[in-house]
């Protein structure tokens, strides 16, 4: 068990709208599972079959989808003649391209008529069982109308109505961990957490030669950083950003003791970029952009560290095994990032934090057919309590500790001590 599983989450007030959504939701999915308990009293228990199909569900971002990929190797490992289908967003297929756990990637439909279209397919394809990656109650209806007899998630409030078997969830809890033990539903062990990406060796020589250009001296250590992230087609999160000037600030700290950085920028990125990059001292080693996703995870993985906040560039850094700085605000400590001692993650703990609850998330604000994610009190002090010089204090000490290069070791030792981080190594630490 963590140390920060089931830390308390202080919910921010919900709009009336959300509220009404959410009064209705919870009356749909209490009609939902008196129905469903009905119907399972009336018919014996099914015992579950050996798939040959497998359909997973895992809408989102990038993120999102790499923390599927523990579930989907285990299938793989398990049931190796089965055929495995993912339904992902559109800007989570590059995710799944080149995966050996996948063999059709289906995007999700964005008309009605897809829709149909999309449910004839999978009438069609008889599949055997279906996992359901999301604790809201909607994408289980998918499998159900598709006529999929194994259908498979989480058992959350009553959301899992239409599910046939479930494991527990918390939001309080690692998101991987949990996708990973659905694979005991069809009477396998847990699947391992470990994420991945596929890289391929064109992918990995074009970001060396990047590094090349821009001057990288494999001498000395390397950092990458990522000020962005929180914005996709579907949901815009600002509060979950650090601050794009402490982000400088940062590099700053790094390149003045000698360490090399790489800046990060994704899709979007670029007024983050601008922020970051605004009032800066020292020269950063070259800025990552427009790189397709394969490059920007190869030159990820030349990183001896990468810095990035809640997002999918921060799992896309662990999927490549290198160890991850995630600057933490109001996301739950134990919920999304990367599991594993090389990884740190620095979080305030202020009084308001966690706010992040993601099943509470979908009744929040909307606009433009977007989820937004803000800070309900405009203070944003899980974010501002959280300094540049302590973010240093925890690069520096990770780097010291995972690679030979201590070119910066007595001036980080020389330095004062940080107030707040943790490690997903079962305790809390504070140095």
């Amino acid at each position: 068990m963590n140390y920060w599983d089931d830390v308390p989450f202080q919910l921010p007030p919900l709009p009336f709208k959300g509220r009404v959504r959410r009064a209705v939701t919870q009356l749909i999915c209490l009609a939902g599972m008196t129905v469903a308990k009905t119907a399972r009293a009336l018919r014996a228990d099914r015992k579950a079959n050996v798939p040959a199909k497998v359909f997973v569900i895992r809408r989102g971002g990038l993120g999102d989808v790499l923390m599927a990929t523990p579930l989907l190797r285990g299938l793989r490992e398990h049931f190796q003649s089965a055929r495995i289908y993912v339904l992902t967003s559109k800007q989570a297929v590059a995710g799944l391209l080149g995966s050996p756990w996948v063999d059709e990637i289906l995007e999700v439909p964005n008309s009605k008529k897809d829709w149909l279209r999309l449910l004839q397919k999978l009438r069609k394809e008889r599949i055997d069982a279906a996992f359901i990656l999301h604790r809201f109650f909607a994408p289980s209806l998918l499998p159900l109308l598709a006529g999929i007899p194994q259908r498979l998630g989480f058992d959350w409030k009553n959301h899992g109505f239409a599910l046939t078997g479930s494991v527990p969830f918390s939001p309080a809890r690692s998101q991987t961990l949990q996708i990973a033990q659905l694979l005991t539903l069809l009477g396998k062990p847990a699947a391992g957490c470990e994420m991945e990406f596929t890289v391929s060796e064109d992918a990995s020589r074009s970001a060396r030669e990047l590094l090349r250009g821009w001057g990288y001296d494999p001498t000395k250590s390397l950092v990458g950083i990522h000020p962005g992230g929180g914005e996709t087609a579907g949901s815009s999160e600002p509060a979950k950003r650090w601050l794009p000037e402490r982000f400088g600030q940062l590099a700053d700290l790094l390149e003045q003791r000698g360490i090399q950085v790489v800046m990060l920028q994704g899709p979007g990125d670029e007024p983050f970029m601008e922020g970051v990059l605004k009032n800066r001292k020292e020269r950063v080693l070259g800025i990552a952009a427009g790189l397709p996703l394969a490059a920007f995870a190869a030159l990820m993985k030349e990183c001896d560290l990468v810095v990035a906040n809640d997002t999918g560039p921060m799992h896309l850094a662990a999927a490549q095994e290198v160890p991850v700085v995630a600057i933490l605000g109001p996301t739950h400590p134990a919920y999304a990032p990367p599991r594993g001692k090389m990884h740190k993650v620095i979080w305030a703990g202020v009084p308001c934090s966690p706010c992040y609850n993601p099943e509470e998330y979908v009744f929040g604000t909307r606009r433009n057919g977007k989820k937004v994610f803000e800070c309900w009190r405009g203070t944003h002090e899980c974010m501002t309590a959280i300094t540049a010089e302590e973010v240093y204090e925890v690069v520096a000490k990770q780097i010291l500790a995972l690679t030979n290069k201590p070119h910066l070791g007595e001036q980080a030792a020389e330095r004062g001590g940080i107030k707040f981080v943790t490690m997903f190594d079962g305790k809390s630490q504070t140095e």
